[in-house]
């Protein structure tokens, strides 16, 4: 014996079955779309912003690599505390007296005298030369920069419910 189903209940399956396929597509469609999202935006900023003071800062260590000039300099004040730094005095080859300030030292005293390595194109780029010529604070900046570009772009691609 077979059952049979009432013209409504046939109209009904056949809403549900077109139902189920419209959503199925509008998921589909929606998943690929790209949108404007506020947090991708801040994240490419900030991955920018990131990979630029990396290199900026790796530019500084290079210059004072490749065309740094080593001379001696007296230690006028040392600023203990959380960002600690010396003001220095030096006289470059060029004969110009500078008075600038650096945090890139290991050991300073007041009154003492310290080798300082500057640029001769801009004598105030320079640094004590016991702090060393490393470019990792400019790599660890960049990867974090890199890390944020490399995140961005899930923020503009579609999401299932998100709307």
């Amino acid at each position: 014996m077979t059952s049979r189903k009432t013209p409504e209940a046939r109209r009904a399956e056949a809403a549900r079955r077109r139902a189920k396929r419209v959503a199925a597509r509008q998921h589909r469609e929606g998943r690929g779309r790209w949108h404007w999202d506020f947090d991708g935006v801040l994240y490419l900023v900030v991955g920018c912003v990131a990979i630029a003071f990396g290199c900026w800062l790796a530019r500084d260590v290079y210059y004072l690599q490749t065309r740094g000039e080593v001379v001696p300099a007296t230690v006028l004040d040392r600023s203990n505390g959380k960002n600690e730094h010396i003001e220095v005095r030096y006289t470059t080859k060029a004969g110009a007296t500078i008075e600038d300030s650096t945090a890139n030292f290991v050991d300073a005293t007041v009154g003492g005298t310290i080798d300082v390595v500057y640029d001769p194109r801009e004598p105030t780029r320079m640094q004590a030369t016991d702090w060393g010529f490393d470019y990792v604070l400019p790599g660890i900046v960049g990867a974090f920069g890199v890390g944020f570009l490399v995140y961005a772009p899930t923020h503009f691609r579609g999401r299932a419910g998100h709307r």
